[in-house]
């Protein structure tokens, strides 16, 4: 069996999760208004793995703006040369930052201060910090099954009676549960039988 035939594939994942606004109650329409009422400064807000970068791929497609991104995580928490030269031309550029709370105080006010000239500023965070809130997402079973339903549905079948149980484990963070399921359709798939969800 090939990773790329697991439905848990990165790449699947990536094509068939897309964010939808339906999802969580909003419209595309709504948000954008938000966003340019907001003076097109603003965050996106949820836990580790509730979408929050998927919502930034999404919105980034609907700007029309050309977009910039700068990471930041546990392994990048400073500005590096390559960020300070991505700052300097941002003049009708949005920019769209993944975790800039992991910077220290004196590499945030620098960006600040470089993200001035920006056509908007929005930035995934755990908790809004400097900037309103575009929208905050967070993931409960309901969603947890229904979106493991679109990923597979005979899985998801299998899998329900387990699914509270691990999505407590992983905490509602989607991005971990895939990757358990992952495992778990990959040893289902493989096993010599797969009428047996104990493994589950």
């Amino acid at each position: 069996m090939s990773a790329t035939s697991n439905p848990f594939s990165t790449g699947r994942l990536e094509r068939l999760l897309a964010f939808e606004p339906g999802l969580v109650g909003e419209t595309w329409e709504a948000l954008e208004d938000r966003w340019n009422s907001l003076g097109r400064r603003a965050c996106v807000t949820g836990h580790h793995g509730a979408g929050k970068t998927t919502f930034l791929d999404a919105f980034a497609r609907r700007l029309g703006a050309p977009v910039r991104r700068l990471f930041f995580n546990d392994r990048h928490r400073r500005l590096n040369a390559a960020d300070r030269e991505a700052l300097e031309e941002v003049e009708g550029v949005v920019v769209l930052l993944d975790g800039d709370r992991h910077l220290p105080w004196r590499d945030r006010r620098t960006l600040r201060r470089a993200l001035e000239p920006a056509a908007g500023v929005l930035s995934a965070r755990h908790r809004a910090g400097d900037l309103s809130v575009l929208i905050e997402l967070s993931v409960d079973l309901a969603l947890a099954r229904r979106l493991l339903n679109r990923i597979d549905t005979d899985f998801a079948e299998a899998l329900d009676a387990s699914l509270p149980r691990l999505f407590k484990r992983h905490r509602g963070n989607l991005r971990e549960l895939w990757l358990e399921c992952y495992d778990l359709w990959g040893a289902r798939a493989s096993a010599p039988t797969t009428s047996d969800v104990k493994t589950f």
